[in-house]
């Protein structure tokens, strides 16, 4: 019960001795972490005799052992400096380095906070992509000063905050691991990490923690598959990107299958964009009645879908989104990005659709008050997992479709008239349309015969023509005075609010911006 300070941060977990590696701390202890930066891992890569780890392990294993468990009433706290007015520069950095296979361990942690604190390494060679740019790590002694991931967690690992933390930059997952129960990012920025943001599959199919729960929360996920580069001299510092043809991956938020378990997830204002696979793919989880609740988000610019989710979330709630299915994005220059960032990147619009989703019997899936602009050859995919979907309802009310003729997507399956709308792969058997609007995609007849829907131009402020691959990237999505999506919505109890957080009241317009 008394503060006692430490010149070096590994020496709360690490004091030197032949295997006696401890956490000084008890539970429900917190820690301050000032100054920094703070090496995590061996001092040196040109010895196996590092007086960090000395005799307990070598330089891949020498991270924090498990953090001691709080309780429900005091949780242990891990805090930068700052932790009370955090901000994007505040923030206290720890950095994995020579091997270390991740620079925070939350392998099993309980009832733990950590805020305010940057997570990354100090270099740039690559563990995953080929060919390698600007070069290969060497794991063999003299070892590069690299590490592996950012954060890892396990399926004991429960009540879980993360707030206000920036984990970039690590050769492989910015996070990696099965979870628990109540685990939370709130602010987080997980970017340029080379296989990919936020993995729940730790490679070894294991099962998620009993009742699983993700809430990820005014968050950001970007850039993921990329490798950064070091020093950040960059406004986008993705010096090589990687999808799986090249030896890489890309998910922004991957999960895994096989493991006969799922989560609840709830994600709200969050962003997705740029990643070299899908932006937030919940498509394999294989078990449980989970529910899914993905609202207020934007997702842009990644190399596969937006958004998409597999059948075990037997009730999923998708509302007030802007979803750009601009799938092609990442094979042109971008301003502010090194131009070798995408020499080595192909997998463009590899899952050729914008949004796809999976259904159980007596499943059911709501779209309200979305925006979605697409050009991948199908806007929304759906599938049925199940013997029959007959008793399944697919409800799809107070949303703008947007289609875009992209020439490059015509071998994809697209034509010249622009996305496919909607593709059932099965029958849904409750399909509820109503006031929506339509404009430049293929399968919607107008007047479609359902109440309030429309094919007409959406009017947003600003509503590029299409030249090329930038023409999308300034999108205005707010909607003018003489918008025929102005005011046209029906009123839902469950959509009160738009993307920007104003009352929607009497007037809903359609869209995810009133």
């Amino acid at each position: 019960n008394q503060h006692c300070a430490f010149n070096d941060y590994r020496f709360l977990y690490d004091d030197q001795s032949y295997g006696n590696r401890a956490w000084v701390i008890a539970g429900g202890d917190t820690v301050i972490l000032r100054g920094g930066p703070w090496r995590v891992g061996f001092n040196q890569g040109i010895s196996s005799n590092d007086k960090w780890c000395y005799g307990g392990s070598g330089p891949f294993d020498c991270y924090n052992p498990p953090v001691p468990p709080g309780t429900a009433t005091q949780h242990t706290r891990i805090l930068g400096e700052n932790y009370g007015s955090c901000n994007a520069t505040n923030k206290t950095q720890i950095f994995g380095g020579f091997g270390v296979t991740v620079a925070l361990n939350l392998n099993d942690a309980q009832y733990v906070d950590v805020s305010c604190v940057e997570i990354t390494r100090h270099s740039d060679c690559i563990r995953h992509g080929a060919p390698a740019y600007p070069s290969g790590c060497s794991a063999s002694f003299p070892l590069d000063d690299y590490d592996g991931d950012g954060i890892t967690t396990t399926n004991r690992t429960h009540d879980l905050t993360l707030t206000d933390l920036w984990i970039h930059g690590h050769t492989d997952r910015g996070i990696i691991g099965p979870i628990g129960a109540n685990v939370t990012c709130l602010r987080c920025n997980i970017s340029y990490n080379g296989m990919a943001g936020w993995d729940f599959d730790d490679g070894r199919a294991t099962v998620f923690g009993a009742n699983a729960s993700w809430n990820f929360l005014y968050s950001q996920i970007s850039w993921n598959g990329c490798n950064q580069e070091y020093p950040i001299t960059h406004t986008f510092p993705a010096i090589s990107c990687y999808g799986q043809s090249s030896g890489g991956y890309g998910d922004g938020i991957g999960t895994p299958s096989g493991t006969g378990t799922g989560m609840t997830v709830v994600v709200d204002h969050s962003s997705f964009d740029h990643n070299t696979q899908d932006g937030i793919d919940l498509g394999h989880m294989d078990a449980g009645t989970n529910a899914l609740t993905f609202t207020n988000n934007s997702s842009y610019a990644n190399s596969g879908g937006a958004v998409k989710w597999g059948a075990y979330f037997q009730t999923a709630v998708i509302n007030n989104n802007l979803l750009e299915a601009n799938c092609l994005r990442m094979s042109a220059p971008i301003a502010g990005a090194p131009s070798t960032y995408n020499t080595n990147l192909g997998d463009f619009c590899r899952a050729q659709d914008g949004v796809s989703f999976n259904l159980l019997q007596n499943a059911t899936a709501t779209f309200a008050n979305n925006t979605i602009v697409s050009y991948a050859p199908t806007t929304m995919d759906i599938g049925c997992w199940d013997t029959s979907c007959s008793n399944s309802t697919f409800t799809f009310v107070n949303n703008i479709m947007v289609g875009y003729n992209n020439p490059t997507t015509w071998n994809m399956g697209s034509q010249s008239s622009g996305p496919g709308a909607f593709y059932f792969q099965q029958p849904v058997g409750n399909i509820v349309r109503n006031n929506n609007l339509y404009y430049g995609v293929r399968n919607i007849s107008c007047p479609t015969g359902n109440t309030g829907e429309i094919c007409s131009s959406p009017l947003f402020v600003n509503q590029p023509t299409w030249i090329d691959e930038t023409s999308l990237d300034n999108f205005n999505f707010n909607l003018t005075s003489g918008s025929p999506a102005k005011g046209t919505g029906v009123v839902l109890p469950f959509v009160t609010l738009d993307y920007n957080g104003l009352l929607r009241g009497v007037t809903n317009s359609l869209g995810a911006i009133q």
